[in-house]
């Protein structure tokens, strides 16, 4: 009897690396998370740790091992590979002056890379680099975004996955390769950014030791986090709808084409190659959805965790005080809808109404409402605006919507999925599994030298339509718009 192959994939999140062996149909075997460190040598501890203690578990280790994360965070290498400086995270706000200056040129921008500028991208971060810490750029001889500097230090040789490329802001996404002029901004040179390799294409054998793991098993970077997990939920043709969970909150239209600079723009939406590189993937984001619950328990909570996305990592507070440990007790008994409207705009608003200088803001409120209604309504918040973005992505690329799949660590909260099949337009699939990611990069590495057709789907549920609840949200939705639409 043929020996079962076990795979391996890594998840860098912003609050999180996730690592698991997985089964070739995605069936978790062992996992371990802990929180992301904030310099590069931490993480790389983090994750070999972590394969580690997965093979000690499973009795073996991986036969191939996926790596995915966020994107926009990374870090400068010097010629030994060694880290310049702390990661630069994608929520750092310093580089803020140097995307104004890069949106003098806004709809030339768009048109090349299908982006807006903004602080989080990497080409800010080095015209800020150049500005204010010019050692470290002159001293750079490659940039990595973390899933590319995982893989380094595993193989030792550097490699990024277009999905990832795209995102720095200096990426031709109509030629597929990195813009010299954009890029001599910084004073960098292409030679200077990782060459990209497809998601199943090897970045090399497995070079570092690690315990209980093989040399030699295949390593791959399968790409940017949400892109793999919604190709491995099964979002992979026009009609196709996902709405991946975490601390940020992202929902991707599959299209033929892309929508024109001033309509993306306008919208605040970003167009993504797709994981296979076949369409343009039209995309609008929530930075703040995990984050917005974990704020409210940091309040409501003071004993459980510190907020800053622990209810989309779902981590236990210390001795189950507060934090993620009372959100069950304090959903129990809630009533939806609560008839509270909020606006979930913790640090600003992206798409598909950009503006900076939104908070949030609440409405309904009043003393026959607990805690409890409270957390509920920002979880009614977040799905409305999910709706809103897919409402508006839908008309831009003038696609059907089919189907939404639904994945990522807020797929454990019962109502977080009750609210979201209410308010959907249409029939709703949540993927079974809270670390979509992190299996997906698994079942990817799988194919290593291969086809990304051939990656096995996720296992998803259909959760139970209830007319009544999609009926009360109708009126609650018009509210949230008209309160989203109105100038602050």
């Amino acid at each position: 009897m043929a020996r079962r192959a076990l795979l391996a994939g890594i998840d860098v999140g912003t609050t999180h690396v996730k690592v698991g062996l997985f089964d070739e149909r995605g069936t978790r075997v062992a996992s371990v998370r802990e929180a992301t460190p904030r310099e590069l040598p931490a993480v790389v501890a983090a994750v070999s740790r972590a394969l580690g203690e997965c093979a000690a578990r499973a009795g073996r280790g991986p036969d191939a091992i996926g790596v995915a994360g966020m994107a926009e965070t990374g870090v400068p290498l010097d010629g030994s590979g060694r880290p310049l400086m702390p990661l630069l995270w994608w929520n750092d706000p310093r580089a803020a002056r140097e995307a104004a200056e890069l949106s003098r040129d806004a709809e030339a921008l768009y048109a090349l890379t299908g982006r807006r500028a903004d602080p989080k991208a990497p080409l800010a971060k080095w015209l800020w680099l150049r500005t204010h810490a010019p050692d470290v750029l002159e001293s750079m001889r490659w940039w990595a975004h973390v899933p590319d500097a995982v893989a380094y230090a595993l193989t030792g040789r550097l490699r990024t996955h277009e999905t990832l490329a795209a995102r720095t802001l200096a990426y031709d996404a109509a030629a597929g390769a990195y813009d010299p002029d954009l890029l001599a901004l910084a004073g960098l040179r292409v030679e200077q950014l990782p060459p990209t390799a497809g998601a199943v294409e090897p970045v090399g054998p497995l070079t570092a030791r690690v315990s209980g793991v093989a040399a030699g098993v295949p390593v791959v970077i399968a790409g940017h986090d949400h892109a793999v997990g919604s190709w491995a939920s099964g979002v992979r043709r026009p009609g196709d709808v996902a709405d991946s969970l975490g601390t940020a909150e992202a929902v991707m239209v599959l299209s033929d084409t892309r929508p024109d600079p001033r309509t993306g723009l306008a919208l605040g939406i970003t167009t993504d190659p797709s994981l296979d590189g076949v369409r343009k993937v039209v995309v609008g984001g929530l930075p703040t959805s995990g984050a917005m619950l974990d704020w409210l328990l940091g309040l409501l909570t003071p004993e459980g965790e510190p907020a800053g996305g622990q209810v989309s990592g779902h981590a236990a507070s210390p001795g189950g005080r507060g934090g993620y440990d009372a959100l069950p007790g304090l959903l129990d008994g809630v009533r939806l809808p609560t008839g509270i409207v909020m606006e979930p705009y913790l640090r600003g608003r992206v798409a598909p109404a950009p503006d900076r200088g939104r908070r949030v803001t609440v409405s309904g409120l009043g003393p026959e409402h607990a805690p409890g209604d409270l957390l509920a309504s920002a979880v009614e918040g977040t799905c409305l605006h999910a709706r809103w973005m897919l409402d508006e992505l839908t008309a831009v690329t003038g696609t059907a919507p089919e189907r939404l799949v639904v994945l990522g660590g807020q797929v454990r909260i019962p109502l977080w999925t009750r609210v979201k099949a209410a308010v959907s337009p249409v029939p709703v699939e949540v993927v079974r599994d809270g670390d979509a990611v992190c299996a997906g990069a698994a079942l990817i590495a799988g194919q290593a030298g291969g086809s990304l057709d051939d990656v096995p789907l996720l296992p998803r549920d259909v959760p139970p339509h209830d007319p009544g609840l999609a009926a009360a949200y109708v009126p609650l939705y018009e509210r949230f718009l008209a309160s989203a639409r109105e100038p602050r």
